[in-house]
């Protein structure tokens, strides 16, 4: 045999090597030309190389159908996907999607016919393209030979308009932010890409009236206009997730100013913001932070139920949008066995998560965030080929998510009630901070706050009986299944 010399050896992995990097860059060009222009939410997932990564290895991911890796913390991918973009347009005063999109690079295109049978849709046709309309309010729609997307809400006018337009447009109508995103998705090292554009969010009269609020973090020396005109200067969060084992995070805040005058308060302003946009970590606390330049950056180990969390962020209409074959050889009983498995463990991840972890939100409010967005994510479990039992028991803890939402909503209404009429009269509650603001005094901060932990506890406390009945029914559900399929669910 004919062997290479090192340096032609070297010369011929480099160029695989560029040859692949430059058809995964084509590929997410190819994804973001159907991203519409009012994104300001992205999600890059590099799902090939996400499959062979040290992570997936060890847990075991099927490159094929990837019947764990959404057990393991992410999203539930079509079946042989390369490349995945996730995309919404966020309402951030209330962290909810006017409309998100899902589109992936898939090496065999599923029909649709085989996507409704999946899902139980209806067949539909968009502008010339076939289509399913999905029970979870989205649609699927076949963009090209092997590009694949969702739309959701499933507005049929607005699906149409989008296939129109993403049909059309020749390179990514991305903001900047989103952009500089795409380029850093194509960095092997990275397999996935998180990005919030919060460019023009922030007024800088809000902020300094936010941070008057919080001067044991300021300090008495500090510069509250300067500081203030810093954070109102903010263009994004971003977040880089490389698949290791145990998979590595890299989070920054970028502004359009030099952020060194934010060095003390760089991971306390980081939590913070998480925490109000519903994206908060408990174990980025422990993370390594830095003020270098326009950005601030904080890096370390990212934990299944930690990926999970960032992910939920955009939980994006994905779904079965590509049917996974069964294995050769396997029967009835196997495969209903382990799609009732794979989905049980799903479901009791997300439970764990909100209920068993050493997560804490901060307010009534993010933990009405997280169990709203998981209620969602197991509502949207693929439940093909899923004993009837155990789908069941995934709808009855949605219900019981829901029921907890409302729980909590209820103790929102009555802290509002208790601080409206908190305030004696005659007291001012507002003492005037600079020329043209006003702060709230110190005396009212306290009380509003005692008002609201007592109403949070009680609210915690109310849902705690239905915390209790979910896992009563997840052990019995658990031993029933254990029995009936002779494995261990």
């Amino acid at each position: 045999m004919l062997r290479l010399p090192r340096l032609q050896l070297l010369l011929a992995a480099a160029i695989a090597l560029a040859v692949q990097g430059e058809a995964v860059h084509a590929q997410l060009e190819q994804l973001a030309n159907r991203i519409p222009e009012t994104a300001n939410a992205l999600v890059v997932i590099r799902a090939k190389d996400a499959y062979a990564s040290p992570f997936a290895r060890a847990q075991s991911w099927d490159q094929q159908q990837g019947q764990h890796a959404h057990r393991d913390g992410m999203i539930d991918l079509p079946a042989g996907a390369d490349n995945l973009l996730m995309a919404a347009e966020l309402d951030f005063e209330f962290m909810q999607p006017l409309w998100e999109v899902a589109v992936a690079h898939v090496r065999q295109m599923p029909t649709m016919k085989e996507v409704a049978a999946r899902c139980g849709g209806r067949l539909d046709r968009l502008a010339g393209a076939q289509a399913v309309e999905r029970p979870n309010d989205s649609f699927v729609v076949a963009l090209g030979p092997k590009v694949i997307g969702a739309m959701s809400p499933a507005n049929r006018q607005q699906v149409i308009r989008w296939v129109r337009k993403s049909r059309s447009r020749k390179k990514p109508a991305l903001s900047p932010y989103l952009t500089d995103t795409l380029r850093i998705a194509d960095d092997h090292a990275n397999h996935i890409v998180m990005a919030l554009d919060l460019h023009d969010i922030l007024a800088p009269a809000e902020v300094t009236s936010e941070l008057a609020k919080e001067k044991s973090l300021l300090g008495k020396a500090a510069d509250l206009g300067a500081i203030s005109k810093v954070i109102a200067s903010i263009r994004g969060i971003r977040l880089e997730v490389e698949l290791q084992n145990p998979p590595q995070g890299h989070l920054s805040l970028d502004f359009n100013q030099d952020a060194a005058i934010l060095d003390k308060l760089a991971k306390p302003l980081l939590l913070n913001i998480l925490a109000k946009y519903g994206a908060g970590i408990d174990e980025i606390k422990g993370w390594k932070v830095q003020s270098k330049g326009k950005s601030i950056t904080l890096q370390g180990e990212l934990s299944q139920s930690g990926l999970r969390r960032v992910l939920s962020l955009l939980s994006g209409p994905v779904g079965p949008m590509a049917s996974v074959a069964t294995p050769e050889g396997a029967s009835t009983s196997d495969t209903i066995a382990e799609a009732s498995q794979r989905y049980f463990q799903s479901v009791t991840n997300y439970l764990n998560d909100l209920f068993a972890s050493n997560f804490r939100p901060q307010s009534l409010y993010q933990a009405k965030v997280w169990i709203n967005r998981y209620a969602r994510k197991i509502d949207d479990l693929d439940d093909h080929q899923v004993d009837e039992e155990v789908v069941a028991f995934g709808l009855d803890v949605v219900d019981a998510l829901n029921e907890i939402v409302s729980i909590l909503d209820r103790s929102e209404m009555r802290s509002d009630l208790r601080e409206a009429n908190l305030y004696e009269s005659g007291r001012r509650r507002y003492a005037r901070y600079g020329a043209y603001d006003y702060v709230e005094k110190s005396y009212v901060a306290r009380d509003r706050q005692l008002v609201q932990a007592d109403e949070a506890s009680r609210g915690l406390q109310d849902t705690q009986v239905i915390v209790d009945d979910l896992r009563r029914l997840s052990a019995e559900i658990r031993k029933i299944m254990t029995k009936r399929y002779d494995r261990q669910f």
